[in-house]
């Protein structure tokens, strides 16, 4: 055991649960990740720690769950992608593989092993991407033709600053508001500001409709 804990200590976030699925170990990233020390969670059920959550918001993590039963009655590595709360109240999303390691050579008196790492950003990236693809499949319809085709020439095509143009970039990749300040180097506030002159500039009403003008405009591509 004390070898699958130190082999574990130098991996991304990782926890290992008995039979009963109570955490007997936590590692340091998984701490970095969750906010979580060791002794807070050692001993407690790990669904009551993670608490996490499918794609559509549905409760993922419970006593028995999938991921180990399906680790332990299989002996196979299972995946997937959930969303949890950290100590401090933040959702983060984990991609989390679980696997049984087995004590004295019996499958019996196997472990689980979680191992998770950060997905938080390429998730809101792709929820964005759904958004979008939602939105223009939505407005794909013969009337949403016809009135882009008639305000084509009533609309102008906006001088956006060098600036905005960035916004928008981060806006099309799904942004919060926080990691655009901080991938710009500006407040949150100014960032507001921007969006407000963007929506004001191509005539829109969110963040939605600005991506998908910018789109049609040629300001961003559809990558």
């Amino acid at each position: 055991m004390n070898r699958l804990f130190q082999a574990l200590s130098k991996t991304d976030g990782a926890l290992v649960i008995d039979q009963k699925q109570r955490i007997i170990y936590w590692n340091q990233a998984a701490e970095e990740i969750l906010g979580y020390s060791l002794q807070e969670v050692s001993g407690k059920p790990c669904q009551k720690i993670l608490t996490g959550r499918d794609d559509r918001g549905q409760v993922f993590c419970r006593k028995y769950c999938r991921l180990a039963m399906t680790a332990l009655n299989r002996g196979t590595v299972t995946n997937c992608d959930i969303s949890v709360r950290t100590k401090s109240g933040d959702v983060r999303w984990i991609n989390m593989s679980t696997f049984t390691f087995p004590l004295n050579g019996s499958r019996a008196g196997s472990v689980l092993v979680h191992l998770f790492l950060d997905v938080t950003s390429k998730k809101q990236h792709e929820q964005f991407t759904n958004q979008v693809l939602a939105a223009a499949r939505q407005l794909a319809s013969e009337e949403f033709f016809r009135l882009t085709a008639s305000n084509s020439v009533e609309r102008p095509v906006a001088d956006l600053t060098e600036r905005e143009r960035e916004v928008l970039a981060l806006l099309a990749r799904g942004l919060s508001t926080k990691n655009m300040a901080q991938s710009l180097s500006i407040s949150p506030a100014t960032v507001r500001n921007h969006i407000r002159n963007i929506f004001q500039k191509l005539q829109v009403h969110n963040r939605l409709e600005a991506v998908l003008c910018a789109q049609q405009y040629g300001f961003i591509g559809n990558d």
